[in-house]
């Protein structure tokens, strides 16, 4: 913004973007910076003014800006003497110390004041009285401004002191009745300012000392007794501020220690409210961008004063410094009802999403739409429809901002969907807004565990069960969570029928995310970076954003199994190389998208090749494509662009899956003892990878166990190759492609054990061979080229005889 600026020459042409920049950027302070001196530089004060009260009304104007402000007001020919642009720079003034607390601004205003006062021009002093609206203007102003910064402990002496020499100067030059009125009212200052902690304390009482005997000779035993309790007392209260303030000189007056010092005199019943008020505006002098400052500030004043307006104003003032936290937004909504109502909270709240303060995150806009929907479920004119009718325009509006600022917890969607379900009728349109809440974050599984909590709350556990089986066969981006809640759903309301249908689901999408996790990571190659699986009671809290992750190879093996996987470049590869998987798969691209888009998509021709567009019969696009990336370094910035949104479209971009089956690989086992049974020699196996079955031949002397891939059997025949087993040394080879298909026609004529049920003699009975035949007779291997999927192969593994 700021370099785009620059580059404009006169203030014709600032002036020809301008709207359009405040139009987008209503918050930004550059802009209304240059155009100040834009039109400083042009001398145009009326213009300059207009810009000046147009960045008050949004953003928060400094000290020096309101100075600079004051200056160019005076500077007009007859400033002073002219009523109405006297009665602007004081509205100026008034304005200047609203802002912040300043006690040198306070300081500037007063002599701003007692100059016009002591002005030898009569048309001055005479314009002075009609602006301020009264003579004593001065005094007014000083009693003012000491009880503005009267509770700073360190800086309110000099205001104070400068008070009192102005009523002692009223007191010498009146006399009678007027003077004694001015004296009691000076010796009822003293006793204010004695009660009030303050570093000058010594001072100020040795100051009553000397008034009292000058002006109440006769009663000053008594009025100093008085005033020694209470010294004694503003003493020992000084005691522990000086500690504090200590401590702030220690930490450069950093928020964490001015909060330690609001704690301690908070808890002090004696401290008065302004006081702690005080401390907060000293802490905003360095900590005005903080909005938890101005939010803590707020609901402090709201609890110490009834007037709603303090609280209102303070928000104000935090929302001109942090005009992009919904926390303040949300704060000011509910004031602004507490104050005046419905109509100044929706005052609010329209500001807030015309000037989109907070569209640049759905959480922060969550934060303003809870409160607004507070307020149109208390307001006494608003009924349930107008209720429902305000969820859904909140949901509309949150679900249009950027996806990846989304809340992890949900917090709006269940104030939303909580709002609309507690609602007469409104049972249907919450379940509507669960609905659209998952189809928009179909990857978060807190959406889908919580809008299956609202079902088994409002609807059934029948319909619960389906938003779990549905979420289940989602890539969740955290799906133990969804498992849990749902096997929690079933225990405490299912059948034992549920309860089992459940569990046998988890299982299987368990295993196919560790297969799915295994096939990315075996396709990435050794090249890609290790990537570690989330724990799995992990909370669900990242937002769909993150779901880029979700495609990234991930390892779930242990150390030595991670060890032993480097072994071998592919589990699933038989003993000639597999090259290592580059190509990308890419859906729901825009149906304009042409393949030179798809390639500056990822990257350009440095990054991506071969770009193929799949297109339906007619030659249509429809939104899918391949693409080659050229080293594993662009193949990872691809991988990140998954969940990327172009076109209001979400662009997914994943490995391309190949499709081929592992080819099984046999080890024959020989030498084991003849009482060693097939679970012995599959336990052996297991650690090296997938066990589909364990046989043997007729006569018992050779075991065959079939690994599901070429690289789990090298494993198994390096664990089993030289293992002793009950005393004897196994000897374990690989089966070779002939040799394999060989076996299996003889085997499948001699194998008398399909189970890993352990044998009790060497030789099977012939009964049993009869039980085996009776069981679906399996093809040679020789008898069809195609592969078993693994439900069979467990099918098989499983087997009728054997136990589960």
């Amino acid at each position: 913004m700021e370099s785009e600026l620059d580059n404009l020459n006169s203030l014709g042409d600032f002036l020809k973007v301008l709207p359009e920049k405040l139009e987008q950027t209503p918050y930004d302070y550059t802009v209304y910076t240059q155009w100040i001196e834009l039109l400083r530089a042009g001398g145009d004060i009326d213009s300059l003014r207009t810009a000046r009260q147009c960045m008050y009304g949004y953003l928060a104007v400094t000290s020096d800006l309101f100075l600079e402000w004051i200056a160019d007001e005076e500077s007009l020919p007859q400033a002073l003497s002219d009523e109405s642009v006297l009665k602007h720079i004081i509205g100026l003034y008034e304005m200047a110390v609203r802002e912040r607390m300043s006690l040198i601004m306070w300081q500037r205003y007063v002599d701003f004041a007692a100059g016009l006062s002591n002005s030898r021009d009569e048309e001055i002093r005479a314009a002075a009285v009609a602006a301020f609206g009264r003579e004593d203007y001065v005094i007014a102003l000083l009693r003012q401004g000491v009880e503005a910064t009267g509770a700073h402990y360190l800086q309110s002496q000099a205001l104070w002191m400068q008070y009192c020499d102005y009523i002692l100067h009223q007191i010498n030059k009146a006399e009678g009745s007027q003077r004694d009125e001015l004296v009691e009212q000076l010796q009822s200052v003293f006793i204010e300012r004695l009660a009030q902690p303050h570093t000058g304390v010594d001072e100020t009482f040795t100051m009553y000392s000397e008034f009292t005997t000058r002006h109440n000779a006769a009663t000053y035993e008594q009025q100093m007794v008085d005033a020694n309790k209470i010294v004694s007392v503003t003493r020992g209260q000084s005691v522990q501020r000086n500690a504090f303030e200590d401590r702030l000189v220690e930490s450069e007056g950093s928020w964490a220690e001015y909060s330690r010092y609001i704690s301690g005199l908070a808890a002090d019943s004696t401290t008065q409210p302004a006081e702690i008020c005080m401390l907060y505006e000293r802490a905003l002098v360095t900590s005005c961008y903080s909005p938890e400052v101005w939010s803590e500030y707020g609901a402090y004043v709201a609890g110490a004063f009834d007037d709603t307006q303090v609280a209102l104003d303070v928000t104000y003032r935090g929302l001109r410094n942090c005009p992009w936290s919904g926390r303040l937004w949300a704060q000011c909504v509910r004031f602004a009802y507490a104050h005046e109502g419905y109509e100044l909270a929706s005052r609010v709240y329209a500001r807030a999403t015309d000037t989109h303060a907070v569209s640049y995150s759905m959480v922060e806009y969550g934060l303003l739409a809870v409160a607004w929907l507070a307020v149109t479920r208390t307001d006494p004119g608003c009924d349930d429809e107008m209720l429902l009718d305000t969820c859904d325009q909140c949901v509309d509006v949150a679900y249009k901002l950027d996806p990846s600022t989304a809340d992890p917890v949900l917090y709006f969607e269940r104030c939303c969907t909580s709002a609309a379900a507690n609602a007469e009728n409104g049972t249907e349109r919450a379940r509507k807004l669960w609905t659209r809440i998952c189809k928009a974050r179909r990857f978060c599984t807190e959406a889908w565990v919580l809008s299956a909590e609202f079902e088994a709350a409002h609807g059934s556990a029948q319909s619960a069960r389906s938003v779990f089986r549905h979420a289940a066969q989602r890539k969740l981006d955290n799906p133990e969570r969804l498992f849990d809640a749902w096997l929690a759903l079933e225990n405490t309301r299912g059948e034992l029928v549920d309860i089992d249908a459940a569990e046998r689901i988890v299982c299987e999408q368990r295993r196919v995310i560790l297969r799915r996790a295994e096939r990315a990571h075996t396709m990435s190659g050794p090249a890609q970076s290790e990537v570690v699986l989330p724990a799995k009671r992990q909370r669900s809290v990242t937002p769909e954003a993150t779901t880029a992750d979700q495609s990234t190879p991930v390892d779930r093996s242990t150390p030595a199994d991670s060890a032993q996987a480097q072994s071998t470049k592919s589990d699933n590869a038989h003993p000639a190389d597999q090259p290592r998987a580059t190509t990308v798969f890419i859906s729901s691209l825009p149906r304009t998208f042409t393949s030179a888009d798809v390639e500056a998509f990822l990257g350009g021709p440095a990054q991506a090749t071969n770009i193929s567009m799949q297109t339906d019969k007619a030659g249509e696009f429809h939104g899918r494509a391949t693409a080659s990336m050229q080293s594993a370094s662009a193949l990872i910035a691809a991988l990140d662009k998954n969940n990327t949104v172009v076109d209001g479209h979400h662009i997914s971009v994943h490995i391309y899956k190949q499709h081929a089956k592992p080819v099984e690989t046999t080890v024959a086992v020989r030498g084991f003892a003849a009482n060693t049974t097939n679970k012995q020699i599959a336990a052996i196996a297991k650690p090296a990878g997938t066990v589909v079955r364990v046989r043997r031949n007729q006569s018992g002397d050779t075991a065959f166990v079939v690994m599901h891939s070429y690289g789990d059997a090298v494993r198994a025949e390096a664990a089993l190759n030289g293992c002793v087993l009950d005393e004897c040394t196994l000897d374990a080879s690989i089966v070779k492609s002939g040799r394999a298909a060989t076996a299996k026609q003889k085997d499948a004529k001699e194998a008398s054990v399909t189970s890993l049920a352990p044998r009790k003699v060497a030789r099977r009975p012939a009964k049993k061979v009869g039980v085996v035949k009776t069981a679906p007779a399996r093809k040679p291997s020789g008898a069809s080229t195609e592969a078993k999927s693994n439900a069979e192969f467990r099918q098989l593994f499983l087997g009728s005889d054997s136990k589960p």
